[in-house]
């Protein structure tokens, strides 16, 4: 008699236990947390770009502006490169000089009649497009923010060739003048956009 008898196989369960369960939930939980978070990078990543596009918009105008700005007939006066004619005879008669344009009443001028008006702060929504004087990222509010500063060169062998000066609206435009403007991005972070020539 053959010692070595066959003993039967129980069946195999070939149905999904509680720990495949409980691996399947964790797979279908992490899938939704990676969608979540993705959407939101990418809304949070548009909010940045609409931001660029407002500064780029803010330098087109600019640069346009730029070529007719020192022409008496320039459209927006206050940032006209030569002073607005004096008011008055009397003035007239002296040939008194008006004081040069600055940048914040340009600035002004600018939001009121240029296309810039329409742009608004892509992280504040209804809040309309606002300048301020740098990005701090301790100040979350400063999100989507413009900020221009103006770029002053040294005299040549200084050891730094250029100065960063916040462009604030005592700064006199009668001048041409290297600007960079930049933008805040969600964290308050400058974004550089593009230096030119105002």
């Amino acid at each position: 008699m053959n010692s070595t008898q066959a003993h039967p196989t129980p069946p195999i369960s070939t149905q999904p236990t509680f720990a495949d369960w409980l691996f399947i939930l964790a797979c279908v939980v992490a899938l939704a947390v990676v969608a979540f978070l993705g959407k939101l990078a990418y809304t949070e990543a548009m909010k940045t770009e609409t931001a660029k596009r407002n500064g780029e918009a803010v330098v087109e105008w600019m640069q346009e502006a730029t070529a007719g700005r020192f022409e008496a007939d320039f459209a927006v006066a206050a940032c006209a490169g030569t002073p607005p004619p004096a008011s008055g005879t009397a003035a007239s008669a002296d040939k008194a000089v008006a004081a040069p344009n600055t940048w914040g009443g340009c600035l002004d001028a600018i939001l009121m009649q240029s296309t810039m008006k329409a742009l608004d702060n892509p992280f504040r929504e209804g809040i309309a497009l606002d300048f301020a004087p740098a990005c701090n990222p301790e100040d979350r509010s400063l999100a989507g923010n413009i900020v221009m500063e103006k770029i002053t060169a040294t005299p040549p062998g200084s050891a730094v060739p250029t100065v960063i000066s916040p462009l604030t609206p005592d700064v006199a435009i009668d001048q041409k003048i290297q600007v960079r403007l930049s933008v805040c991005d969600k964290g308050a972070y400058a974004v550089k956009v593009a230096e030119f020539e105002f």
